[in-house]
């Protein structure tokens, strides 16, 4: 862009903080050299944010002040000389009925033309020519102020594709840093939402901190609300609203994580990311940007169906996946941008697929659990006997997870989607004990010890020493299985007395309070 462009820009948007008491502005003329007609083209909507801004009227054009008015103390310009067709729809001058009934004014007051009130003015988000430049630059102005210089964004960057993005892999690492370089006041202003939504995700909670609302996530949700309401409709606003749900759903932000999701739902439903399983690439498109639609497509499935769980609700805004839908492909394959073939979600669990591939195949029999659970049939034959094709299912992938995590370190996440499932299955079966046998009572409970009993094993050698912990590359998805197990542990101690549920119930309490150093949802532990 051309740096006379840029100056045009910045004298609007500057003059925005310091002109709003004057009625009127007269700039001296910048000089413009390049060959492009900037300041008689672009920098003629720069005039219009500056309307925006402060609701008047700059004249960027050539102005001779009026030096017999001068001895006043006071430059403006000469009546309306120089003011196009479009200053003239902005300007709003008082007939004789309206002066005669205004209190007196000095000469060179009366002599300026009195703008219309902001209300009244050019409102650049009706004109589609000056909607987008408009958000693009007061998003990218935050969101500079916010993250500082691009080397500080760089590291921001890595940061989050070292930590966040290992649990919520939706954002191409070459594709963002292709953009990253052009980070300016001009920069696109979902590339530049998505780049403090990244930030966000990466926030810890402070001790003691009670909640995560913080102005930084305030201001980031703003953003969004205003992309969305300027018709933003891109995989970079998808990216953004799934890192603020990810980051609500992680601290316990609740409802807004499930309004969050719901939206998030539909925008990516709304851009056509719900065919990114079903279709061939499309014009233009690389299997990579195929592959980051998809991705982004499965994390929207998989979140809305983990905050479902937690809330209890099997309305969903996102289909059910179908046998022959794609999963994501090895993580480390996507980020050096190999090509290879796509395992299909009615994969077998006995093959071995990437972390986010194995959080998909569990997140769909999660939808399944909500959709019993929650919005049951009458037929109490078909109940039961889906109950137990679930249950044998989820327990299949038990093992597997656990052998995976020891092996890979990193199917944790998988494996507590996995845990709360389980746990939300029999906590249903437990809500209808009258209606069961006392066969089946035994049964549910003979399932429930030895499942908490894993996961109180599990957690304590994955995460019992504070020193072995990465912090960074904690999941969220992890603590309510632990916080479920703990509650089972919690009834047994207090059915039976025996003290081995106690040594269980404080180890959980433990591991949960370590979670609670990245992930404020964790604090729950303080209500068992």
């Amino acid at each position: 862009m051309c740096k006379c462009i840029i100056q045009g820009l910045l004298i609007c948007i500057n003059l925005s903080t310091s002109l709003r008491s004057s009625l009127y502005f007269c700039s001296t003329p910048l000089n413009c050299s390049c060959e492009q007609g900037c300041f008689s083209g672009v920098l003629e909507k720069a005039k219009y944010l500056f309307i925006f801004y402060t609701g008047f009227l700059p004249l960027l054009g050539n102005c001779k002040a009026n030096k017999a008015k001068n001895t006043a103390g006071h430059n403006h310009c000469k009546g309306n000389e120089g003011v196009t067709e479009l200053d003239q729809a902005v300007l709003h001058v008082r007939d004789g009925s309206e002066a005669s009934s205004a209190p007196k004014v000095s000469q060179w007051q009366a002599d300026v033309p009195v703008l219309a009130s902001p209300l009244h003015t050019i409102d650049p988000f009706r004109y589609a020519s000056l909607r987008k430049p408009t958000v693009d630059v007061q998003i990218s102005t935050e969101v500079l102020k916010v993250v500082g210089t691009q080397d500080n964004m760089i590291a921001i960057a890595d940061a989050f594709f070292n930590s966040v993005a290992t649990r919520i892999p939706i954002v191409s690492v070459p594709r963002f840093n292709e953009r990253l370089p052009s980070l300016s006041l001009s920069t696109p202003a979902d590339f530049s939402a998505l780049c403090l939504c990244m930030y966000l995700s990466q926030q810890h909670p402070l001790s003691q901190a009670e909640s995560m609302q913080s102005s930084l996530y305030v201001t980031a949700k703003s953003f969004i609300s205003l992309l969305e309401a300027t018709s933003y409709q891109s995989l970079e606003v998808v990216q953004c609203r799934l890192l603020l749900t990810f980051y609500e759903m992680g601290h316990g932000i609740y409802p807004a994580a499930s309004i969050s999701i719901g939206a998030c739902a539909r925008m990516a439903r709304y851009i056509g990311l719900h065919k990114a399983n079903k279709q061939t690439l499309q014009p233009g498109s690389t299997r990579i940007d195929a592959e980051e639609r998809r991705r982004v497509w499965w994390a929207v499935v998989n979140l809305e169906r983990f905050i479902n769980l937690c809330s209890g609700d099997a309305l969903f805004g996102t289909d059910d996946p179908q046998a022959q839908d794609s999963l994501p492909i090895e993580d480390s394959i996507w980020l050096q941008r190999q090509q290879t073939t796509n395992h299909t979600l009615s994969t077998t669990s006995d093959v071995t697929v990437g972390q986010f591939a194995r959080e998909c195949q569990v997140s769909h029999l999660v939808g399944r659990v909500l959709r019993h659970v929650f919005d049951p049939t009458s037929d109490p034959a078909f109940q039961a006997n889906e109950a137990l094709q679930l249950e044998r299912t989820l327990m299949a992938f038990m093992p597997l997870l656990m052998d995976e995590e020891l092996q890979f370190g990193k199917y944790c996440a998988a494996l507590g989607i996995c845990s709360s499932a389980l746990f939300t299955l029999y906590d249903s079966a437990m809500s209808r004990l009258q209606e069961n046998s006392e066969v089946d009572q035994l049964r549910i409970f003979s399932s429930l010890e030895p499942l908490s009993r894993r996961i109180v094993d599990f957690s304590g050698q994955l995460f019992g020493k504070a020193e072995d912990i990465d912090y960074e590359t904690l999941s969220p998805y992890v603590p309510y299985s632990l916080y479920q197990a703990a509650a089972v542990q919690c009834q047994l101690r207090k059915k039976t007395g025996d003290g081995v549920y106690e040594t269980g119930l404080d180890s959980l309490k433990q591991v949960l309070r370590y979670f609670n150093k990245r992930w404020l949802i964790a604090g729950i532990v303080t209500f068992l």
